[in-house]
């Protein structure tokens, strides 16, 4: 996968889809999600072939960065036709971290395509390492100074959660499925308050 991963970038061969957030307030359009699919010979390679593989080394960076720029290239696009933008989320690995340049080169591939900083949003995953946990702060921190907003993705399996909702200025917790409880919760009083506190 490393070595045709190269080669697919080149050619184009990982397209970028937009999953579509709708409130459930209205069942109004509020934002998207963009997803990267791998596309061989007209088959779809499921992200779990690919992606773990990619989040060994740094070049899930690579991927990263490739979505981010295509999103730009399409919010660019809609503004240019006269559409009005959705907010959209990318996602970012914890790998990105160690990138002391991360805010900036960010904000570069925005203003490349002149992207209005609040029509993206970074969504980054909750980490349970201590220097992670200083760097995602910094790096959430530096965004916001930007207009740039950030979501955490996984939230509740990470570290000490309650820390990340009161040390970071997230603008969107996605709680991880495994920390919703089990059937049970309807009935579980206690799973139920704390989820209400959340």
């Amino acid at each position: 996968y490393e070595e045709a991963f190269e080669k697919a970038l080149a050619n184009e061969n990982i397209h970028v889809f937009f999953q579509p957030k709708v409130s459930l307030k209205d069942y109004d359009l509020i934002g998207a999600e963009a997803l990267s699919r791998w596309i061989v010979n007209d088959e779809v390679i499921p992200p779990d072939s690919f992606i773990p593989i990619l989040e060994e080394t740094t070049r899930i960076c690579e991927l990263d960065f490739y979505v981010l720029d295509h999103v730009c290239k399409s919010i660019h696009s809609w503004i240019r036709h006269g559409v009005k933008p959705v907010k959209v989320s990318v996602n970012f690995s914890r790998r990105h971290l160690s990138n002391k340049n991360l805010v900036q080169d960010i904000v570069q591939v925005l203003d490349k395509y002149e992207v209005p900083h609040q029509y993206i949003e970074i969504e980054l995953t909750e980490t349970t390492i201590d220097a992670d946990f200083e760097a995602l702060k910094r790096v959430v921190y530096g965004l916001r100074e930007y207009g740039i907003e950030s979501s955490v993705d996984d939230f509740g399996m990470g570290y000490s959660s309650l820390s990340l909702i009161r040390d970071v200025p997230f603008k969107v917790l996605k709680i991880d499925k495994g920390f919703l409880g089990d059937k049970n919760m309807e009935s579980d009083e206690r799973q139920r308050a704390m989820m209400k506190h959340v």
